[in-house]
């Protein structure tokens, strides 16, 4: 798939004129979404790798690192790769002969993060040898970088320190008053939260602080109040996870943030201060709008789920780009390539893809999938680059 800023020819024809139809019409799926988190355009024939490496947290150690402009891996994210260039190849078959781990890092705007995330590598195929090998990786633990060692062209490596991840429980865990157990409950609901608030107005009586502010420390509560702003795209079929640091990184991966935000979401320890976060930026419907000409293209509404894994899939093209795509029924201001749609290592199987580009400015933006067998469903959808998209406030000039 091309992710070349220009196209061989664009139509006119704005996207806004072959909208689809209403929400539900649009979202109705018949499309397997269990498809795409196999990346199966990359070929059948892996290899896998077994066994599992889990770093001990608070080691430091050397590891080669995959440096890669706005992509960004968080724990239990799949990354895909199609490995061409030498210096890679070389370092990623180390890896494999290895313990299959390597860091992941972003960079942008010439300055790479300071954290990141291990990804073992679990499954590879190797090819023609001009044409590298493909792989698939899986996000786990984060680290930080204490010293980055170049070693010649390409070949980055790094002493890194593996950062803990801090779970905490409930925050009346330790000055709970235990004549009242007897009361408690397991909530999974908004009523159930609501009944217990009762047990946690006389635990709170007896500490310094209100119960109001440690309701905002349950990581079970926060989680529900997540649960409940993307319920919309759960009931389009994706999986959200219900462990709080799991859903953490989850909304960290499927919601549209820039670099900054995503940063900060991977400098967090405990999943209490990411869902915190996380909230902050799901109050708003949030706009798209084009990163160059801040031309509008769709609202965090229009997006859903393509895959069983979220909205935003990470997936790679036949040159090792990297793309961190999201899936929208519905987005305008977008122009198609005169190019005839194809099928040719396309994401989804069963559509063809056509490059789109911002009607405005022609940046390319990313594709119209279309399907071309008659029982899929949607008849069409857009997936767009998270790092050619810009969020914002509704009001917001």
């Amino acid at each position: 798939m091309d992710i070349d800023m220009e196209s061989d020819g664009e139509s006119s024809e704005s996207s806004e004129n072959q909208a689809l139809g209403c929400p539900e019409e649009a979202c109705a799926v018949t499309f397997d979404l269990n498809i795409p988190p196999m990346h199966t355009y990359l070929g059948s024939n892996f290899e896998a790798l077994r066994g599992r490496t889990l770093l001990d947290v608070g080691v430091c150690m050397h590891l080669p690192l995959l440096v890669k402009e706005s992509v960004m891996l968080f724990p239990g994210q799949t990354l895909p790769m199609t490995v061409i260039d030498r210096p890679t190849k070389d370092m990623l078959m180390t890896c494999i002969n290895n313990n299959r781990t390597l860091g992941v890092v972003c960079s942008g705007h010439d300055k790479m993060a300071s954290i990141g995330t291990t990804a073992e590598i679990y499954e590879c195929m190797y090819k023609d040898p001009a044409q590298g090998f493909h792989l698939k990786a899986k996000g786990r633990q984060r680290f930080k970088i204490i010293r980055v060692a170049i070693k010649g062209h390409d070949k980055i490596g790094a002493t890194v320190r593996i950062l803990p991840e801090i779970t905490l429980g409930p925050p009346f865990l330790d000055e709970r008053l235990a004549p009242l157990d007897h009361l408690r409950i397991h909530p999974t609901t908004e009523e159930d939260f609501k009944k217990q608030e009762k047990v946690e107005n006389l635990d709170a009586a007896v500490t310094p602080w209100p119960a109001w502010v440690y309701r905002q420390y349950d990581p079970l509560r926060l989680s529900l109040k997540i649960r409940q702003h993307l319920q919309f795209i759960e009931d389009r079929g994706s999986t959200i996870p219900e462990d709080p640091t799991d859903l953490s990184f989850w909304v960290a991966q499927n919601v549209l943030l820039d670099d900054n935000e995503r940063v900060v979401l991977l400098n967090d320890d405990c999943a209490i201060s990411r869902l915190q976060k996380e909230i902050k930026y799901l109050v708003d419907d949030k706009i798209f709008v084009c990163c160059e000409c801040n031309s509008y293209i769709g609202k965090r509404s229009n997006m859903f789920p393509m895959s069983k894994e979220g909205p935003q899939g990470t997936y790679c093209n036949p040159n090792g780009i990297i793309l961190d795509t999201v899936t929208l029924y519905h987005a305008q201001g977008l122009k198609l390539s005169r190019s005839p749609p194809t099928t040719e290592y396309t994401w989804f199987p069963g559509y063809a893809w056509t490059i789109a580009s911002c009607n405005n400015c022609g940046i390319q933006l990313g594709w119209k999938f279309t399907a071309v067998e008659q029982h899929l469903k949607p008849r069409s959808f857009w997936g767009l680059t998270r790092k050619s998209l810009k969020s914002k406030k509704k009001n917001a000039n």
